[in-house]
């Protein structure tokens, strides 16, 4: 027990934490380790200096040494389910699309609209997406081997092992664990977010992380891991395109829809030009980006954890970044009316002649398909921690936690042919080529802070509460439909529970709720421009509203492996018991051996 001068200044390390060492609201934490474990889950991520066990490998390698002598076995079991709900309502303020034929304003409509002759506003009219509400139907995952999944809940599992003989200093682990996941489905056909994300995934599968700790001394451990993973993402997004100059195309198109004069319209510029042109709010293509995929990607920790005395210790864990590079195929579908605006390139000679001028598609085709490449960063990060005793019974955390994520400054993704439609966009003022599809992101470098408590009630049971505020690491005027996750909170609350055996287990309740998102029209650059030079802006003239929330349950255990080994030797005896009770082959067997002890003069004819 220590000294009331020690109580004292143990708890006022812990304020000085949060009030001092909290930095100014940032924008980080996009993606990163919600729920890897379910015992940091429960603590908030606030574990560096008190690592969950075989999870040191992942939160900071040091602390394996904590580990009892002998063979450790550990698994976690996460279940996530992510709910996300948008509003698109047009900006009555915004002046809509040349002059307002295509806007908010009914009194700017032409005279010859009809909802009920145009009811998807292809030549003029409101935005159809005007009052849309969405949610996601289901969520998504990766399973190696498989290909994505659309599951009901989405699992975090970790298996692990580590050993350590006795009087070493050396402590050994492996595991496997998700550091970072994500995946839905916008899978209703009127939901408007089939115009950004229709459905999306992204997986970062930490396949072997074979981790080793080194005890210094009494009080001093260092420890490092290296992770050795499968990356893997897709994502299928339906496409419109609501700007000044698309819109132009359509009034060309309808102005000209009868202008046929015979013979010189067929030798220069048959009507409808343009083909007609593209409606604003019209579904032209569909882009598909299938199991981008890269199965090698390593990455390390290095861990410290100090712990001078029983009632405190720091511990601080570097992880390094991790860079993967994607491969997968990818399909461009093409809408009718798209394939008759490049058609209508290559009518004329003179058509052909604009087209080669403009380096326009002039060959129409319903789809493109083939291999895609994209480089995907995950930044370094740095958590550092302490924990403190101020009684013997509980135990207070806090963590500060930063990532490099200012190395995203962009999604980049590579075709291996020229893209039709990028090869128009190049008239919008799109700057990246034929061959690249690029969102700017930009993001920036942060710090946040989590703090929690554990209660050890008695000795088998302890309670646990966590809080993290986890900024995002986008800017606001970039944000999107995709990464949609703007400030949010994590709380975590658990139970941990001693059994016989030596066996430990955790039982954990999450819940990450983000901030509520608004974005007016305009303010992203990435989402609801009215910039016709920015590609992606599937909802300009339209204000956006969002919440997003992430429910998680889940356990841990952990526990000797010997007992492991018994468990299981309990289990398959169990599993072999009834097999044999089900067995109608030994039954058989049984009552034919009966009947040959029966004697021969005793056998009815």
């Amino acid at each position: 027990m220590m000294a009331a001068p020690w109580r004292c200044a143990a708890y006022l390390v812990c304020v000085m934490v949060f009030v001092f060492a909290s930095p100014p609201p940032s924008r980080a934490v996009f993606n990163e380790q919600v729920a890897t474990d379910a015992l940091a889950l429960s603590l908030a991520n606030t574990v560096t200096a008190d690592p969950p066990g075989i999870m040191s490998i992942h939160y900071n390698p040091a602390g394996l040494s904590l580990l009892p002598e002998g063979k450790t076995f550990g698994n976690s079991l996460v279940l996530a389910n992510i709910e996300r709900t948008g509003r698109f309502n047009s900006d009555p303020d915004w002046p809509g699309l040349m002059s307002g034929q295509w806007g908010p304003d009914p009194d700017k409509w032409p005279d010859t609209y009809s909802k009920e002759t145009d009811p998807n506003s292809d030549h003029a009219g409101p935005d159809p997406l005007d009052g849309a509400e969405g949610t996601n139907s289901a969520n998504q995952m990766y399973i190696p081997f498989v290909g994505p999944v659309e599951v009901p809940v989405m699992p975090s599992p970790n298996l692990g092992i580590a050993t350590r003989k006795k009087n070493s200093p050396w402590t050994f682990g492996i595991a496997n664990y998700v550091p970072y996941g994500a995946g839905f489905v916008h899978g209703d056909e009127d939901d408007p977010y089939r115009f950004s994300a229709k459905s999306v995934y992204t997986q970062h599968l930490v396949y072997a992380a074979p981790s080793a700790s080194l005890r210094l001394s009494n009080t001093l451990s260092v420890g490092v891991s290296v992770g050795f993973a499968q990356r893997a993402m897709g994502v299928e997004v339906d496409l419109r395109t609501p700007n000044e100059l698309v819109a132009m195309t359509r009034v060309i198109g309808d102005a000209t829809q009868d202008l046929e004069i015979p013979v010189v319209s067929e030798q220069t510029l048959p009507p409808p030009w343009l083909g007609g042109g593209l409606g604003p709010y019209e579904h032209v293509l569909s882009l598909q980006l299938d199991e981008l995929r890269d199965d090698f990607v390593p990455s390390f920790n290095l861990g410290l954890l100090w712990r001078p005395k029983e009632w405190f210790s720091f511990g601080i864990c570097y992880q390094s970044e991790s860079v993967a590079e994607l491969t997968g195929e990818y399909t461009w579908t093409y809408s009718e009316q798209f394939q008759r605006h490049v058609e209508w390139n290559g009518k004329t000679e003179m058509t052909m002649q604009g087209a080669g001028m403009l380096d326009l598609p002039f060959i129409p085709v319903e789809e493109q398909t083939g291999t895609v490449t994209s480089t995907q960063t995950f930044p370094m990060r740095v958590q550092t921690g302490i924990m403190v005793k101020p009684f013997s019974r509980l135990k207070i955390l806090a963590d500060l936690h930063w990532a490099n994520w200012s190395v995203v400054e962009e999604d980049r993704f590579t075709f291996d042919q020229r893209i039709q439609i990028l090869r128009i966009a190049k008239l919008l003022g799109y700057a990246h080529g034929d061959n690249d599809y690029v969102v700017d992101r930009n993001m920036k470098d942060t710090w946040h802070w989590s703090a929690a408590l554990e209660y050890q009630a008695t000795d088998n049971l302890a309670f646990r509460l966590g809080y993290e505020r986890r900024p995002t690491s986008l800017n606001e005027d970039q944000m999107d439909a995709l990464y949609f996750l703007p400030d949010a909170t994590l709380y975590g609350a658990g139970v941990g529970l001693k059994l016989d055996k030596g066996i430990k287990l955790n039982l954990t309740l999450g819940l990450l709720l983000s901030d509520e998102l608004k974005l007016a029209n305009n303010e992203s650059t990435n989402l609801n421009s009215t910039d016709f030079t920015k590609m992606g802006n599937h909802y300009a003239g339209l204000d956006y509203e969002q919440e997003a929330a992430i429910y998680m349950a889940g356990f841990s255990i952990e526990m000797p492996l010997e007992v492991q080994m018994e468990l299981l030797h309990h289990q398959l005896e169990t599993v072999k018991h009834l097999v044999g009770k089900l067995n109608p082959f030994k039954k058989r067997k049984k009552e034919t051996h009966e009947e040959s002890d029966i004697p021969s003069h005793e056998i009815p004819e």
